[in-house]
């Protein structure tokens, strides 16, 4: 045997007790139905992703720049389409997801479980929690009010109690739906199956009847016009960056796809377990560390099989539904939301919601009401998604790193993972709850989302190192792709220094130099149906 031909016995686990072995279980027959029945994974992280970047900070962009950045989110979805495959290789392999992986490698646990927390602490924030129950909350008042271009105001007394009704009721909601279907993984699917769908048939709806040619052409060419900038505008780099990271999934929810891969059953992981649903999941149990497999003939066809797969779920499900989502948003944003709108003004957060669906409900004279609400509560499904979304993948990432980690192994029975995940989910929800008396900053959506795209560019950099690391060389991956972690992790780099270098610029600056800097460059123009709008003539405005 050669250096070259190491097999999966003669490899270092690192800081965690070595993997079982077994042979690689059979993968469903590559046939329209035996796909159809296995796919699942995509579906769950598209599900997410259309909430963040597709719905909230995609029109962002697209309303203050038209499509002309679109292009940035064509790079990220590809880049994040390496990184989801190569998340999915490690775990396929192991049945272990890369977390676990990232706990394996030398300092240690404790040193990875600190370093990954801080940089998820973003996700403590439940931004959309408070999104959701806006939305839901005007597409109810609208339908029982008649008013069209209703938005419900969580600080009007006469609409709080409706907002911290829905509020507090999608919450439990999300509790209820991850309880139940014998695996979280289960009941998480088709709740996500059922959104997506719902989803993308009523934006397809609305834009090939309401949405003109021109802006057809505006947007697409948008995806295409590689490294073009609007030089007449003024650059938000927080508001690029965050775009730039949450188009697709974004931060550590690209390499939440093992766990999940791992929950349905794919390759080694059928060997390893789920975590277990608090309801109806007796006979279901999870392993505190994964399986190998010799690459011998057999194994390796095998191999293969899973890996066309991957490709069906990640390729046509994941990146084709990420740019669609991407797409119709843009479309409805160009169309219908004046141009320059400041989305990141206070306040303007759900305007932009309301503009569009007050705009396709003027397209309906007979029905302004009913589109009205349709078009609310499509943004509902969307954002509900996210939110549900959020609550699993941070859910599910702490409950694997403390399974794998040492809680697993400390005589507590497999079974017991169901009681650090059923924590982790309460513990969140409790405090989603405190946080909706506080104030809910857009900022705070951009400050996470500038803050994913470093998390993004670690998470490319460890999951290439654990692959070449923790893999036998007949299941690592081709330099190409690795070549193409290493693009990743640099435009994530690039595109979060572009953020942060003003903001670090201003504070080494001297107090004088400070004080003279100009806070804005730009003025707003008046008020074009109560949304803040950039004036297209730029001007400084210096503090007296």
């Amino acid at each position: 045997m050669t250096a070259k031909q190491t097999t999966a016995a003669e490899i270092d686990p690192g800081c965690l007790p070595a993997w079982q072995t077994g042979d690689l279980p059979e993968p469903p027959p590559f046939t329209a139905r035996g796909v159809l029945q296995a796919i699942g994974p995509g579906v769950i992280i598209l599900g997410f992703s259309i909430g963040t970047g597709e719905w909230l900070l995609g029109p962002a962009v697209t309303a203050r720049y038209g499509g002309a950045l679109l292009w940035l989110a064509t790079i990220a979805i590809l880049l994040q389409l390496v990184l989801n495959w190569e998340c999915a290789r490690y775990s396929l392999a192991t049945g272990e997801p890369v977390f676990t992986a990232y706990m394996r490698c030398r300092p240690g646990p404790r040193f990875w479980g600190v370093f990954y927390f801080i940089l998820d602490a973003g996700l403590l924030w439940p931004t959309f929690a408070a999104a959701v129950a806006t939305l839901l909350a005007s597409a109810c008042l609208s339908a029982i009010t008649g008013h069209v271009g209703y938005l419900a105001d969580a600080q009007n007394p006469r609409d709080h109690a409706v907002y911290l009704g829905f509020a507090y009721g999608m919450m439990v909601l999300c509790v209820v739906l991850v309880s139940f279907g014998g695996k979280v993984y289960n009941a998480l699917q088709k709740a996500m199956y059922f959104m997506v769908v719902w989803i993308l048939a009523y934006l397809v709806f609305v834009a090939l009847f309401l949405v003109s040619p021109q802006t057809w052409g505006q947007v697409l060419r948008g995806f295409v016009q590689i490294g073009h900038i609007p030089r007449d505008q003024e650059l938000n780099w927080a508001l690029i960056a965050g775009f730039a990271a949450f188009a697709g999934a974004g931060g550590l929810s690209n390499a939440t796809i093992g766990n999940y891969l791992r929950d349905k059953g794919w390759g080694m992981g059928q060997l390893v377990g789920a975590i277990p649903s608090a309801v109806g999941s007796q006979s279901i149990t999870l392993s505190p560390v994964g399986a190998r497999f010799l690459p011998t003939p057999e194994n390796l066809r095998r191999w293969a099989g899973w890996w066309k797969i991957v490709f069906v779920d990640q390729v046509v499900v994941w990146t084709l539904g990420c740019f669609l989502g991407m797409l119709l948003p843009a479309l409805l944003t160009v169309q219908f939301v004046p141009p320059g709108m400041d989305f990141t003004a206070a306040g303007n957060q759900m305007k932009l919601a309301a503009i569009q669906a007050s705009a396709i409900a003027a397209a309906f004279p007979q029905a302004q009401v009913t589109f009205y609400v349709l078009t609310m509560l499509c943004g509902f499904w969307i954002l509900f998604s996210t939110q549900l979304g959020v609550l699993d993948h941070f859910s599910r990432r702490w409950t694997d790193i403390l399974w794998t980690a040492g809680m697993g192994r400390d005589g507590t029975k497999g079974g017991g993972v169901k009681r650090i995940y059923y924590g982790i989910v309460l513990l969140y929800t409790v405090w989603g709850a405190i946080c909706l008396h506080l104030k809910q900053p857009v900022a705070m959506l951009l400050i996470t989302s500038v803050t994913q795209g470093f998390a993004m560019a670690v998470c490319a950099l460890h999951t290439g190192y654990i692959n070449r690391r923790f893999l036998p060389a007949a299941l690592r991956p081709p330099l190409w792709r690795e070549a193409l972690l290493l693009v990743c992790a640099l435009f994530y780099v690039v595109t979060t220094s572009l953020a942060v270098a003003p903001r670090v610029r201003s504070l080494l600056a001297p107090p004088t130099a400070r004080a003279c800097a100009p806070l804005r460059y730009h003025v707003t123009a008046p008020n074009v149906a109560g949304v803040t709008v950039a004036s297209p003539t730029p001007s400084w405005n210096v503090p007296s």
